[in-house]
């Protein structure tokens, strides 16, 4: 009994260091600035809308970097992506699409996806929207700390893109929640790629 007991605790104390270290590297990855490349089109991530058909600030703040990225001219067309779950009243692509056209992007500037589900459906759905117009290339907008594995799941993909880094939202508890769901992420997507 005291040898489960001792594996039991090595064990909890070996997922708690991993878990640890990929919360790290989350937060650190957060930090960075990508730098876009110039693209044939940039992509936008979903994120939730409320019942009441405001954008959460997460989608908001992306839709923000995208409109920033778009008037810089890293891209003239913008795909906007995102789905209905159940606990929304349009899909997402629609919300960004309205928000985009009321910040003066003009209509065939904007493409909505509104499919996807998660971000590899994301991605995938964008991808094929890309192949219909002759795109190659992208700039993939989402916030900060969920950069990174976007832009691994593209890559993985065949997508060549590069990162918009849209900023996190403020509220403290929002924070360590979104970072501790995309430690978990990562933690899901290393051991998809082994398996």
């Amino acid at each position: 009994m005291k040898l489960v007991l001792r594996i039991c605790l090595i064990l909890a104390a070996l997922g708690a260091a991993v878990g640890l270290s990929v919360l790290t590297a989350v937060c650190i990855c957060a930090g960075r600035n990508d730098m876009p490349e110039k693209s044939d089109c940039i992509i936008v991530l979903g994120a939730h809308v409320w019942m009441d058909g405001r954008m959460s600030n997460a989608l908001t703040y992306r839709c923000e970097a995208a409109l920033d990225a778009w008037q810089k001219g890293v891209a003239p067309a913008i795909i906007v992506c995102g789905g209905q779950g159940s606990d929304e009243p349009t899909t997402e692509a629609a919300a960004m699409v309205q928000w985009m056209l009321a910040h003066g992007v003009s209509e065939s500037a904007v493409i909505a996806e509104d499919q996807s589900l998660n971000t590899k459906q994301n991605i995938a759905n964008a991808m094929s929207i890309m192949a219909e117009h002759g795109w190659k290339t992208a700039a993939v907008c989402t916030n900060n700390y969920h950069l990174t594995r976007a832009l691994w799941i593209a890559r993985d993909a065949g997508l060549d893109a590069t990162g918009i880094a849209a900023p996190s939202t403020k509220d403290f508890l929002s924070v360590v929640r979104g970072r501790v769901r995309e430690t978990c992420s990562w933690i899901l997507y290393f051991i998809r790629k082994l398996s």
